[in-house]
C-alpha cells in the first residue's frame, strides 16, 4: 500500500482529517500567538511589565485548552481512519493475500495520517500568523515591545498535532490486523470483536480512578459544609475533578452503551428512531468512542459556565451583606469582568465541540459504509430515501442526546464544587448558580450541529443501489 498513491487516488477521503488537524494546529497556535500579543500589549502597564505572573498564568491557561483540544483530535482522528480503513477491507485483504504483513500495512496507514497533517499544520500556522499580524497592526502604537511571533514556541502547536494525527492514525487503523485474505471475496463489514468492550483491566481502572475522585469531591462538600476548606483542600478538589474525569473517558465503553440504549428507548417513537437505536445497540463501543468527544466538550462548557456563574452570583450577594457601600461600587466591575472572561473560556472550548461534531459525523459515515447491505435491503423492502435519510440523522440525535445527559450533570457538579471550595470560607454553604441559558444553547447548538453534520451521511446512504448492494455478498 502506497500512501501517496492513497492519498492521489482518492484525496476526498481525508477531508475529514485535514479539518480536524487545521482546527486543532490553528488553535493551538492562536492561541500562543494571541498570548504573545497581549503580553506585549499588557507590558504597558507598570503593575504587569514588572512581573511574569500575568504572562505565566495565561500561557498556562492556554496550553490547557490546547492539550484538551488536542485530545479530543486525537479521539476524532483515530475514528476517522477507521472510517478510511473501514472502505478498504477489500483492498487490504487482496495486499494480504499476496503476502503483505498487517504490521506493514498498519505503518503504511500511520504515515498517511503524517502526510495529511503536515500540510494542514502549515496552513493552520500560516492563517494564525496572517491574523496576528493584522491585530499586531490594529493594535499599532499601543504596544509598547514587539511581540515574538516566529519564536520557537509559536510552532509547538503544529508540531505537537502532527506528532498526535500520526500516532492517532496508527491506532485508528488497527482494524488492519483483523483483516484475513478471504475478506477480499467479500463484503467489507465491521467485525464484532473490534466492537468489543474494553478489558477487565480498563473497567477496574475506571473503578479506582471514579472511586478516588468521588471520594475527593464529596469530602469537599462536606468540608465547605464545615467551613474547613483549605488551599490543600481546593488541590484535592482539583484532583478529584480530573480524576473523576479520566475515569468516565477510560470506562465509557462500560458507562455509555447502557445510557445510549436508555435514550434509544426514549426518543424512539418512530420507525426511524427505533431502527437508529437498534443499530447504535449494536456497535456501543464505536458509538461510545463518538460520544466521549462530545461529553469533553460540553462537560467543559457547561462547568465552566456554571462556575463563573456561581462566584459572580455569589460575590455579589457578599458585597450586598456589607452594606450599602458594598465595595464602592465595585460590583458592576466584577460582574463585567467575570461575564467577559466567562465567555472567553468559552470560546475557547467551542473548539473541541467543533471538533468532536465532526467525529459525529465521521461515525455515522462510519455506520452508512459498514451497512450497505442493511440499507439496501431496507430499501428494497419499500423504505424511501427519506425515511432512511431520517435514520442516520436520528442516530447524530440519539447519540447527541447521550453527551448532553451525561455532560450537563457533570459539568454542573464540577463548576459548583469548583467555586463552593472557593468562596465557602467567605460565603459558607451555597447552591450553584446554574446557567440555563448556555446549558439550553450548547444542547441546541449540539444537536443542530450533528443534524447538519449528519446531511453527508444521510446522501450517502440514499446513494445506495439496492441491487447492488444485494450483490456485495
Amino acid at each position: 500500500m502506497n500512501p501517496m498513491r492513497e492519498i492521489r487516488s482518492n484525496p476526498r477521503q481525508f477531508a475529514p482529517s485535514l479539518l480536524v488537524v487545521f482546527i486543532a494546529a490553528l488553535f493551538g497556535t492562536v492561541i500562543m500567538q494571541g498570548i504573545e500579543i497581549l503580553t506585549a500589549w499588557m507590558s504597558s502597564a507598570e503593575m504587569v511589565s514588572e512581573s511574569d505572573t500575568a504572562q505565566g498564568l495565561l500561557t498556562m491557561v492556554g496550553l490547557v485548552f490546547f492539550v484538551i483540544a488536542l485530545f479530543v483530535s486525537s479521539i476524532v482522528i483515530a475514528n476517522t481512519f477507521s472510517i478510511i480503513i473501514a472502505g478498504r477491507t477489500r483492498q487490504l485483504a487482496l495486499l494480504r493475500l499476496i503476502g503483505a504483513s498487517s504490521a506493514r500495512l498498519r505503518r503504511a496507514a500511520s504515515v498517511e495520517g503524517l502526510l495529511v497533517s503536515i500540510p494542514s499544520a502549515v496552513a493552520a500556522f500560516l492563517v494564525s500568523t496572517a491574523l496576528a499580524l493584522a491585530a499586531s497592526a490594529y493594535l499599532g502604537g499601543r504596544i509598547t515591545e514587539e511581540p515574538e511571533l516566529l519564536g520557537l514556541m509559536m510552532f509547538l502547536p503544529g508540531a505537537a498535532t502532527i506528532v498526535v494525527t500520526w500516532f492517532s492514525a496508527y491506532l485508528g487503523a488497527r482494524r488492519i490486523t483483523g483483516i484475513s485474505p478471504i475478506e477480499a471475496t467479500s463484503q467489507a463489514i465491521e467485525r464484532r470483536p473490534e466492537d468489543a468492550r474494553a478489558s477487565m483491566g480498563a473497567l477496574s481502572g475506571a473503578l479506582i480512578l471514579l472511586s478516588t475522585g468521588l471520594t475527593l469531591l464529596i469530602s469537599a462538600i462536606v468540608g465547605a459544609g464545615e467551613n474547613t476548606v483549605s488551599a490543600v483542600g481546593v488541590l484535592l478538589v482539583a484532583i478529584g475533578a480530573v480524576l473523576t474525569f479520566i475515569g468516565i473517558i477510560v470506562g465509557n465503553p462500560w458507562i455509555l452503551p447502557p445510557l445510549q440504549a436508555l435514550t434509544g428507548w426514549l426518543l424512539g417513537r418512530t420507525a426511524a428512531s427505533r431502527l437508529a437505536a437498534s443499530t447504535i445497540a449494536r456497535h456501543p463501543t464505536r458509538n461510545a468512542r463518538t460520544v466521549i468527544g462530545l461529553v469533553i466538550g460540553i462537560t467543559l462548557i457547561v462547568m465552566f459556565a456554571t462556575a463563573m456563574t456561581t462566584f459572580r452570583d455569589q460575590l455579589l450577594e457578599y458585597a450586598e451583606s456589607l452594606g450599602e457601600d458594598g465595595w464602592g461600587g465595585f460590583e458592576d466591575v466584577l460582574k463585567t469582568i467575570i461575564d467577559q472572561t466567562m465567555m472567553f473560556f468559552l470560546g475557547m472550548v467551542l473548539f473541541s465541540v467543533i471538533i468532536a461534531v465532526i467525529g459525529a459525523a465521521n461515525a455515522l459515515m462510519l455506520s452508512v459504509r459498514q451497512r450497505t447491505q442493511e440499507i439496501g435491503l431496507l430499501m428494497a423492502l419499500g423504505q424511501t430515501p427519506r425515511r432512511v435519510r431520517r435514520m442516520i440523522v436520528a442516530e447524530g440525535m440519539q447519540l447527541t442526546a447521550t453527551a448532553c445527559i451525561v455532560a450537563v450533570p457533570l459539568g454542573i457538579a464540577f463548576g459548583w464544587i469548583g467555586a463552593l471550595t472557593l468562596l465557602s470560607p467567605l460565603t459558607g454553604f451555597f447552591a450553584p448558580s446554574v446557567p440555563w441559558w448556555v446549558i439550553i444553547s450548547v444542547v441546541a447548538g449540539s444537536l443542530l450541529a450533528v443534524i447538519a453534520a449528519s446531511r453527508g451521511p444521510a446522501r450517502a446512504a440514499t446513494s445506495i443501489s439496492p441491487v447492488a448492494a444485494l450483490e456485495a455478498v
